[in-house]
């Protein structure tokens, strides 16, 4: 006899199962015949609304696009509210910017309209709310034809008031 064995078990036994006795039939249940179909009818009209409802939902979040106010403001001498550009030009209050997107499309318009002092010097600022959102960038182009420059800007940079500098 094996000395390691641990069951409780007689090795003769087998395990021990459980059946029903037999007897008469169970009763019917009726009321599982009665409400099978409205259960699947009421079913199927919740699953169809269900998968309305998500389809309004995705069709809406594919056209509604989110949209920010684009803030910033180009670095102006203080003594007389104006800022340098490359090649020697000015820009001053009423100057116009463009949003660009990273794809070159035009995203907004503004111009430059309030001159701001604080101690870390002076600007020019912008604002234009409706700016589509984009996790490219955008291009901002400050000024008119003569005197123009452009920078990268990021959106988040944007959001919180771009600050843009002319090497100028």
């Amino acid at each position: 006899m094996d000395q390691g064995r641990t069951t409780a078990e007689p090795p003769h036994r087998a395990a021990h199962e459980m059946w029903l006795d037999p007897g008469p039939a169970l009763p019917r249940r009726t009321w599982q015949r009665r409400t099978r179909v409205p259960v699947i009818v009421t079913t199927s009209i919740a699953m169809i609304v269900f998968a309305v409802i998500v389809g309004v939902a995705v069709i809406a979040g594919l056209l509604t696009t989110p949209v920010f106010t684009a803030k910033g403001g180009v670095v102006a001498d203080c003594s007389t509210e104006v800022a340098a550009v490359p090649g020697g030009g000015t820009l001053a209050r009423g100057a116009p910017v463009v949003l660009y997107d990273a794809a070159g499309g035009q995203v907004a318009t503004t111009t430059l309209s309030v001159f701001l002092r604080a101690d870390d010097g002076c600007r020019l600022t912008f604002e234009v709310s409706g700016v589509e959102y984009t996790d490219a960038g955008y291009v901002v182009t400050v000024g008119d034809a003569d005197d123009r420059f452009s920078e990268s800007i990021s959106t988040a940079a944007l959001q919180q008031g771009a600050v843009l500098r002319p090497l100028g």
